[in-house]
């Protein structure tokens, strides 16, 4: 309880969003019965993985999971956990597709956001009702590329540090240059696709020819570019950066 008073303190962490896709209309084809059970459902699952992880849930918002890596102890490998967080939930997300099917029950499909970097931590709002939150510019962002998988086809989207923080332990490719509220600079954008060494070879080369793509769209070679991603998709058909990029 001492430790329980207002006010926060700058860490480094990495910020967790999620949010579940046409959210909307699937809520809207439930009983609010079927709904709160569907969604505790999910909700439990993906938690039981932040956990397991240590991760700190912040909040719900609704479907939305906001959590947090490297707070309030010290966790030197924060990028690394929160990146194997997102795959296994995702992971764990096509084993209740599957179990949804066989009820009869709506699927669900969710996007995943995470960043990497300074944020403020601690306790927020009045001295009798507060949240252990985090607040800053890299969750702001964080949130943002969560919202920006629906344009590129992706299911987890992470920032150039939780990359290069993360990237003996995970694949993945570079999406974009994408601009973002309050940045002068474009960021670099990628897809977190698996962890180390588990790509498929089919998949392994789709983010070849995405990668080849990518240097030709930038040097505006616009036709051949769009050459290489359609060689992209024959390797996996349904590949959504690709589809986005042509």
């Amino acid at each position: 309880p001492d430790f329980l008073k207002l006010g926060g303190e700058r860490k480094e962490i990495t910020a967790f969003f999620s949010d579940v896709a046409g959210f909307t209309s699937v809520s809207e084809s439930l009983t609010p019965e079927e709904l709160v059970h569907l969604l505790n459902e999910y909700l439990s699952d993906m938690t039981d993985i932040i956990l397991r992880y240590d991760g700190t849930v912040d909040k719900y918002e609704g479907d939305a999971i906001i959590a947090f890596f490297g707070a309030p102890h010290p966790m030197p490998d924060h990028a690394a956990r929160c990146s194997l967080v997102a795959l296994d939930m995702q992971e764990k997300m096509v084993e209740l597709r599957a179990d949804w099917r066989a009820r009869n029950m709506k699927e669900l499909f969710m996007r995943i956001g995470l960043n990497t970097g300074p944020a403020v931590v601690g306790n927020m709002g009045s001295n009798i009702r507060m949240d252990y939150t985090m607040m800053g510019d890299t969750v702001n962002t964080a949130a943002r590329f969560e919202g920006a998988n629906k344009e590129y086809g992706s299911a987890i989207m992470i920032g150039q540090v939780t990359y290069e923080s993360a990237k003996d332990v995970i694949e993945a490719r570079e999406l974009d240059l994408i601009n973002v509220v309050g940045k002068a600079e474009p960021v670099p954008i990628y897809e977190l696709v698996a962890k180390k060494s588990e790509l498929s070879p089919e998949k392994s080369k789709c983010l070849e020819f995405y990668q080849q793509g990518l240097e030709m769209y930038r040097n505006q070679e616009f036709a051949d570019a769009m050459g290489i991603f359609a060689q992209g998709l024959g390797q996996i058909k349904d590949d959504g950066p690709s589809k986005n990029m042509i």
